[in-house]
């Protein structure tokens, strides 16, 4: 479980209100796909922070900055398919069908954001959409792929596995088509243990970046005690700007361990 505080992961200068980006160009605009009781604005108390932001820029603080964070860290989002796809492979050879109840850990793959902690699969963004995630959101992850907060718990446990990914800025940002996910719609995390934990979206808000409330370990309610494993999904809102945030939580439905990472 979560045993450090949002104070604590802001200090190591983690935006805690990051959600998903990216662009989406083909999106509606404003609110249009979200239905009213989804489009919740944070509360007068909600916590803010005034940590730079990595869905937008390390220079937050600038007006100019570009989406997308530092343009001088490589893009290598157009690779992040065929690392996530490699990911699988390897775990898969690496760890054979049926050797024990017990998973083994797959051998350790990496690609343009570091070593590949999980794989992220959201059926809704196309049926062969896959995206790596890495630990931690700073430029060098986000520009690779999705990166997963610092701090908050791994797949499948109790509390809240918290991701953030760039949806404008990139060459291919990993959550171009956010506004596609809807309530009910499945989202899969398979690690190299082979073990694919899926979820259900239960929903999708838009809050303000200063919200820091969303990736507690009970979302919205950082003072609550965790009581199930959710998933928290976080990018910039509107689809070429970031003057706010997307929140999509899901609930764990099931896990599938130990026989295939496909």
């Amino acid at each position: 479980m979560l045993t450090i505080t949002i104070a604590s992961v802001v200090a190591v200068g983690i935006a805690t209100t990051a959600v998903l980006v990216t662009r989406g160009d083909d999106e509606p605009s404003a609110h249009a796909s979200k239905p009213a009781a989804a489009r919740q604005e944070p509360s007068p108390s909600a916590p803010t922070s005034s940590a730079p932001d990595p869905l937008t820029s390390a220079a937050a603080s600038d007006p100019e900055a570009p989406l997308g964070g530092d343009p001088k860290v490589p893009d290598r989002t157009g690779k992040a398919g065929y690392d996530a796809s490699t990911a699988l492979d390897t775990w898969s050879s690496s760890n054979p069908k049926g050797s024990d109840s017990h998973t083994v850990g797959g051998n350790t793959t990496t690609g343009g954001g570091g070593p590949v902690t999980e794989v992220l699969r959201i059926p809704a963004l196309g049926s062969g959409w896959a995206q790596p995630v890495y630990e931690g959101v700073s430029d060098r992850q986000l520009r690779a792929g999705v990166g997963h907060f610092p701090g908050t718990e791994r797949p499948g446990q109790i509390g809240n596995y918290a991701i953030a990914g760039h949806r404008s800025g990139v060459a291919s940002p990993a959550f171009r088509n956010i506004d596609r996910i809807k309530s009910g719609a499945s989202i899969s995390v398979t690690t190299a243990n082979r073990i694919t934990y899926t979820y259900k979206v239960v929903s999708i808000q838009t809050v303000a970046p200063t919200n820091v409330n969303v990736i507690a370990q009970v979302p919205g309610k950082p003072t609550a005690t965790p009581t199930k494993p959710v998933l928290t999904l976080v990018t910039c809102w509107p689809a070429n700007g970031s003057s706010k945030r997307v929140v999509v939580t899901a609930d764990l439905l099931r896990s599938n361990g130990g026989t295939s990472a496909r």
